[in-house]
């Protein structure tokens, strides 16, 4: 019984990470956005996911990430939480 209850608490605390493509936002920006359903996902990592997106499309190209803006919404817990990175690359 106890085996039961952990892995249903587990489970509930799994979360689902989704992180989007590199979208063209116009005048040489970026935007990338992670979203995490379900769990207590700290938002540090939320945003590093998608930095680490944005850092390897700059790298990809030669360059290096800069950050230009970092939004965050939703709720730890409560709802999808969310961070929309938009980022330059620039030349290192």
């Amino acid at each position: 019984m106890k085996t039961k209850t952990v892995l249903a608490a587990l489970t509930m605390l799994a979360a689902c990470t989704t992180i989007s493509d590199v979208t063209p936002a116009g005048d040489g920006r970026y935007t990338v956005t992670a979203q995490v359903r379900g769990g207590m996902t700290a938002w540090g990592e939320v945003k590093a996911s998608s930095l680490k997106r944005a850092d390897d499309y700059c790298r990809q190209q030669g360059k290096q990430m800069h950050q230009v803006d970092m939004q965050t919404h939703g709720v730890r817990g409560w709802t999808p939480q969310e961070a929309e990175l938009v980022f330059s690359c620039v030349n290192s």
